[in-house]
């Protein structure tokens, strides 16, 4: 059984990793690359095996590799979350055990996708997993990804599920907040899977933000949520004004290829994804190059590599 070193939940910015391939396999040395680089820049954790991260087409030993890969480089750093949903809830218990065997601090368990269970469903779904696990459950909805998503009343319930500590949006809706009441805030730590919206859902009292663009901008990223956290709204502001263009180039949900190619000038990691995901296109990649160019951390590794 992992013991649990770093704080849960986490507070503050939390990058939703992209997984690297080359050669067929995943760049397991890539990955660590990444993940040194992410802890250097500030960012307070680290999600790995979601949608992001091409969890579909990732094998059960590629993803227990990923997670073993990233536990390794995060050391003590930061909390390592591990998203384990699937569309049953036999297969997401086992990924859910095969992260606790490695290592992980915590789970991220969307809502199932494909069966498109009721909300009743939804909840023994979370029960089941939770009554099979140790570790801290986050729940994630992403509806335009799943289909599938949780009402005001089947959050309530969830936050009555001993195990069950948090709630991630990825629907880009802040008025969700405003249907959450202050008895299930103080049960359940709220968090943002949506860039473009994430400065006004911490604002209006998310706990921060499973972000994608922090691949790319941790750094700024990081500091825009350390803003928010202390309260110092209008630098936290211009911040998010600064990354507006690479929030827009990334468009309402973020396409594993735009992350690789940005990386791949800046990290020089590989833009391969896997089918049924293609590279980017010409326009979408000159969108993306253009807001890295704007970016004081991206800028020196895009210069070197043109």
């Amino acid at each position: 059984m992992p013991d649990f070193r770093r704080r849960i939940p986490v507070q503050g910015l939390v990058t939703d990793l992209v997984t690297p391939f080359a050669n067929g396999g995943v760049d397991l040395q890539g990955l660590a690359t990444l993940v040194n680089w992410q802890i250097a820049s500030g960012v307070t954790g680290l999600a790995v095996c979601g949608r992001l991260g091409e969890a579909s087409s990732l094998s059960r030993e590629e993803r227990r590799a990923v997670l073993a890969t990233v536990v390794q480089a995060a050391g003590l750093a930061v909390p390592v979350l591990a998203s384990v949903g699937t569309y049953a809830t036999e297969a997401t218990i086992t990924l859910a055990l095969d992260a606790e065997a490695e290592g992980a601090d915590a789970l991220i368990v969307t809502t199932p996708y494909y069966s498109k269970p009721t909300q009743k469903g939804i909840i023994a779904h979370m029960r089941a997993v939770a009554e099979a696990c140790t570790l801290p459950i986050l729940v994630l909805a992403d509806p335009a990804a799943t289909r599938s998503d949780v009402t005001a009343e089947t959050l309530v319930a969830l936050g009555e599920i001993p195990g069950i500590h948090g709630f991630i949006d990825a629907s880009g809706d802040i008025a969700r907040l405003a249907v959450i009441d202050r008895k299930l805030r103080e049960r359940l730590v709220l968090y943002s899977a949506h860039d473009t919206t994430a400065f006004a859902f911490n604002v209006l009292g998310g706990s921060g933000t499973f972000s994608a663009a922090a691949n790319l901008a941790p750094r700024l990223t990081s500091a825009m949520h350390q803003a928010l956290r202390t309260r110092n709204v209008d630098l936290a502001l211009d911040l998010k004004d600064r990354l507006a263009p690479l929030f827009s180039a990334f468009g309402g949900m973020t396409d594993p290829a735009a992350v690789k190619h940005g990386l791949a000038s800046v990290l020089g990691l590989s833009e391969t994804v896997r089918l049924p995901l293609v590279p980017v296109t010409s326009s979408e990649a000159a969108a993306i190059r253009s807001a890295l160019v704007g970016l004081p951390e991206c800028a020196v590794p895009l210069a070197r590599a043109s």
